[in-house]
């Protein structure tokens, strides 16, 4: 075989390699064109989700609490349980005295200093009862005594005033007989001074129950600061840091003059004083409306009704009150919670998805057929990945502004593209 010969069989052989390459390469690109398709339509369902608007905050538990301290120092003895409701007159605590049973004897003297008082009184009452000038004269010293005690800060006299014009005053609306008001009194005082000097010679002071109620051995040290009966003066100022300081009073603990031993609380009502930073978030509650809490510390949701609502140079303070679910917030005084302002069933669908068409928010679906279709859609709330929409009434319907009737708009299977860019409404997606 000559050279040249040679040659022209070695560019053959070169052409049929490049062909076969060039083969194999447009192969591959008609082979990579549906997939580049595939991703310029690709599509994503709408997910359902609950979507609501919340305020994060904190808030205080005030309840109707009775306090009941000790008299004296000594060991303490409890009859009842946490959380247990008891009725009046029961027994719950129980004190064994130390050596010093000094605010007992006190205690004894001021009553009977009281049963002197009174004793007396009936005595100058029965001289004058026939004589009204005279009772009306010994009401108005008796009235100026009891203004003068309290200018001096003397709270104890007044006291004992107070009940001395009380019997003036009953005489004054002629009530006479052995039942008259002076002898209930001192019976009363009586039965108290025998108890007292008992419980003084046997060393040991007994507690009972002046109301019914839910009995709490917690105390917290904030049963005065936030007391329902101040539930109505509340303010934004008033909101301070609560720390976890609780006490839980049990048998043989040592307690302290005027130490608290256990509470008894109103569960027919309680209260929450919740902070507002902003009163533009609640701009839309009056007071008398429903509140809907939620919180870590709270089973799914707690609902009230607003009672009062302070506002203070744009901040504020909602009193809400409760009447249910009282034992589950028996040991709280803090909570952090969610004011829900709504809450919605609708679509959780991408933002990149959304487009404006003709002043009209929307996205482009693509039907089983393959057809694309515009869907107005109702924006409920949005943020930079995702747009929160309506469902539409029980049609798939929503109102737009520019049509008389309902339209269409999302429904739970259809096809939302994500790439808008060159979708048109009736082109044909494969």
């Amino acid at each position: 075989m000559s050279q040249e010969e040679r040659k022209l069989k070695r560019r053959r052989k070169k052409r049929r390699k490049l062909l076969f390459i060039s083969l194999i390469f447009i192969f591959l690109l008609f082979r990579s064109v549906p997939s580049l398709f595939a991703t310029a339509f690709k599509t994503s369902l709408p997910e359902e989700h609950v979507i609501e608007e919340k305020i994060e905050t904190d808030a205080i538990i005030v309840r109707k609490e009775s306090l009941y301290k000790a008299d004296g120092e000594g060991k303490v003895e409890v009859y009842g349980n946490q959380g247990e409701r008891v009725a009046v007159g029961r027994k719950i605590a129980r004190i064994t005295l130390l050596d010093d049973t000094s605010t007992l004897r006190q205690e004894l003297e001021e009553i009977e200093n009281k049963i002197d008082v009174l004793t007396k009184t009936e005595k100058d009452v029965e001289s004058v009862k026939n004589d009204e000038v005279k009772l009306e004269e010994n009401i108005n010293i008796i009235i100026n005594d009891i203004q003068r005690s309290i200018s001096q800060g003397d709270y104890e006299q007044a006291e004992v005033l107070k009940d001395k014009l009380t019997l003036y005053d009953e005489k004054q609306r002629d009530i006479s007989g052995d039942n008259t008001l002076i002898n209930q009194s001192l019976d009363s005082l009586k039965k108290k001074k025998d108890k007292v000097a008992s419980q003084i010679s046997n060393n040991v002071i007994e507690y009972y129950s002046k109301e019914s109620g839910i009995l709490s051995f917690i105390i917290d040290g904030y049963e005065e600061l936030y007391s329902a009966n101040s539930i109505d003066e509340y303010e934004y100022s008033d909101f301070k840091e609560i720390s976890n300081k609780q006490k839980i009073i049990s048998n043989n603990d040592n307690i302290k003059a005027d130490d608290p031993i256990f509470k008894i609380m109103d569960n027919f009502e309680w209260y929450m004083i919740i902070k507002i930073d902003n009163l533009r978030d609640i701009s839309s509650y009056e007071e008398g409306d429903t509140i809907t809490l939620t919180g870590e510390k709270i089973e799914g949701e707690l609902i009230g009704h607003i009672k009062r609502i302070s506002k203070d140079k744009g901040k504020g303070l909602i009193v809400a009150s409760f009447n249910t679910d009282f034992v589950k917030f028996l040991d709280k005084r803090h909570l952090d919670v969610n004011i829900i302002k709504y809450k919605r069933d609708g679509y959780k669908i991408p933002s990149k998805s959304v487009v404006d068409r003709d002043g009209i928010k929307g996205v482009y679906i693509k039907e089983i057929s393959g057809i694309v279709r515009f869907r107005p859609i109702e924006i409920i709330k949005e943020d930079d990945e995702f747009t929160y929409i309506s469902k539409g009434d029980q049609n798939y319907n929503i109102n737009i502004g520019g049509s008389d009737k309902p339209v269409r708009t999302v429904r739970k299977f259809d096809e939302i593209l994500l790439n808008t860019i060159s979708v048109k409404e009736g082109m044909i997606i494969n």
